[in-house]
C-alpha cells in the first residue's frame, strides 16, 4: 500500500468551525467584564480576584486553540495497509487488506441521523455519528463531495473529502460488512482518575482554608463587590465555606465525567478547580480586615 495518500484540512477550513468563534467570543466577553470590574476590585484590596478573573478568561481561549490544533490534525491518511481517520471523536483505524467500500448517496442508508460526539455545522461534519441504517460510524465530511463508506468488519468510517478516488482504488468495492459498535463513547479511565484526584485535592484545600480563616473573619462575610468597589453581597462564613465545597465537588463530578471521554476535560477541570480555590482564598483574605461580628 502506498504511503502519503490522504486529506488534511486547510487553516481556512478549520477556522470555519463555529466552536472556535464561540470560545473566542466568550473570552472577549469575560475580558470586557474584567476591565469594568478592575477598579472596583483593586479599590477593595481584592486584586487577586481580578487576576484570577483574567486567568479564567484564558480558558475559552485555550479551548479555541485546542479546537484549532485538533482541526488541523484531523482528516485521513493511509499508513502502510491501515486507513487512519482522525475526527473530533478520536482516531479510527481500518485494515485495508480486508476492507470493503461503496459509494453512497447523501440521503441513503449512510446518511447522518444523529451526532453522538463531534461537530456538525453547515457543510462540515466530524466525529461519531449514528447513521440512517442504525450503525455507528466515524465521519469526516465536507458537503457537496462524493461520499465513501469503508468498513473492515470492526470499524466503519464515512468520508467525503477531495482525493477519495485514490482511497477507493485501494479498497475492494462491494458489500460493506455490518459493524457492531463496542462502545459509542471513547473511554479514558486514566484521565478520569487524574481529574478525580485533582478535584479531591481541591476539596482538601477548601477544608484547609476554612480551618485557617474561620476564626479570623466575621460571621457575616462579604462575598460580592459592586462595580464601584462597595460590598453588595453577604453570606454567613459557614455558608460561604459550604458553597466552596459544593462547587469543588460538583465541578469534580462534572469534569471527571467529561475527562472519561476526552483528555481535554482533565486539563480544563484542573484549571477550573484551581481557579475556584484561588477565588475563594482571595475572598477569605479580603474579609480579614473586616471587624468581627461574632
Amino acid at each position: 500500500m502506498p504511503v502519503g495518500i490522504g486529506y488534511r484540512p486547510t487553516v481556512g477550513m478549520v477556522l470555519q468551525d463555529p466552536s472556535i468563534w464561540i470560545c473566542v467570543g466568550i473570552a472577549m466577553l469575560l475580558i470586557a467584564v474584567g476591565l469594568l470590574r478592575r477598579r472596583a476590585l483593586e479599590a477593595h484590596g481584592a486584586k487577586a480576584l481580578w487576576i484570577a478573573f483574567w486567568i479564567l478568561s484564558c480558558l475559552p481561549l485555550l479551548m479555541a486553540l485546542d479546537i484549532f490544533v485538533m482541526g488541523l490534525q484531523s482528516g485521513w491518511r493511509i499508513v502502510g495497509s491501515v486507513l487512519q481517520v482522525r475526527t473530533d471523536a478520536g482516531v479510527a483505524e481500518i485494515d485495508l487488506t480486508r476492507a470493503h467500500a461503496a459509494w453512497v448517496t447523501q440521503n441513503g442508508l449512510y446518511a447522518l441521523a444523529d451526532r453522538v460526539l463531534g461537530t456538525s455545522a453547515g457543510a462540515y461534519a466530524s466525529g461519531l455519528f449514528r447513521l440512517s441504517n442504525g450503525e455507528f460510524a466515524h465521519v469526516y465530511e465536507l458537503a457537496g463531495l462524493p461520499r465513501l463508506a469503508v468498513s473492515d468488519g470492526h470499524t466503519l468510517v464515512v468520508l467525503a473529502t477531495p482525493d477519495l478516488g485514490a482511497l477507493a482504488r485501494h479498497v475492494a468495492m462491494g458489500a460493506i460488512p455490518p459493524v457492531l459498535p463496542v462502545s459509542v463513547f471513547p473511554i479514558h479511565p486514566l484521565a478520569g482518575a487524574v481529574t478525580l484526584v485533582v478535584c479531591a485535592a481541591m476539596v482538601v484545600v477548601h477544608v484547609a482554608m476554612w480551618r485557617h480563616y474561620r476564626m479570623r473573619v466575621p460571621d457575616r462575610v462579604t462575598s460580592h463587590w459592586g462595580v464601584t468597589g462597595r460590598p453588595d453581597g453577604y453570606m454567613r462564613r459557614s455558608s460561604f465555606y459550604r458553597w466552596g465545597i459544593g462547587m469543588a465537588i460538583g465541578l469534580g463530578v462534572l469534569f471527571t465525567f467529561i475527562s472519561c471521554m476526552t483528555w481535554a476535560g482533565c486539563l480544563l477541570g484542573a484549571i477550573v478547580e484551581v481557579l475556584v480555590a484561588v477565588l475563594w482564598g482571595a475572598v477569605w483574605r479580603a474579609n480579614l480586615g473586616t471587624p468581627r461580628t461574632a
